[in-house]
């Protein structure tokens, strides 16, 4: 994918990306404590109101980032939360990229 637009976006919108996932992860890191779904899905909105390519690029490093600090919350937030009204067919492949990922893991471990 060629990052030259969403580089124009962000730097016309005046976002920074690293410190929007940042506080992205955190907001997601604070509600996974308690499980609050309702929180969780303010922050859900929130994401979806950036334009999609970002949506995109959050979710990403948001899986990337939470799938270190905490796998299963990383699971409940994006296949629970985030995904959970998409087509069945979306959330397998996103469901199966987190495994793929968490075994990735795992193996890096041993």
């Amino acid at each position: 994918m060629d990052d030259q637009p969403l580089s124009n976006e962000l730097s016309q919108s005046g976002i920074n990306l690293p410190q929007l996932v940042e506080a992205v992860v955190q907001a997601v890191t604070k509600v996974g404590e308690s499980r609050d779904l309702e929180t969780a899905l303010a922050i859900r909105d929130e994401i979806r109101r950036l334009p999609d390519e970002l949506v995109t690029e959050v979710l990403n490093q948001l899986i990337l980032r939470l799938i270190f600090i905490d796998p299963p919350l990383c699971r409940w937030f994006v296949l629970d939360v985030f995904l959970h009204d998409s087509d069945p067919n979306a959330k397998a492949d996103v469901a199966e990229r987190i495994n793929i990922l968490m075994t990735d893991l795992q193996s890096q471990q041993k």
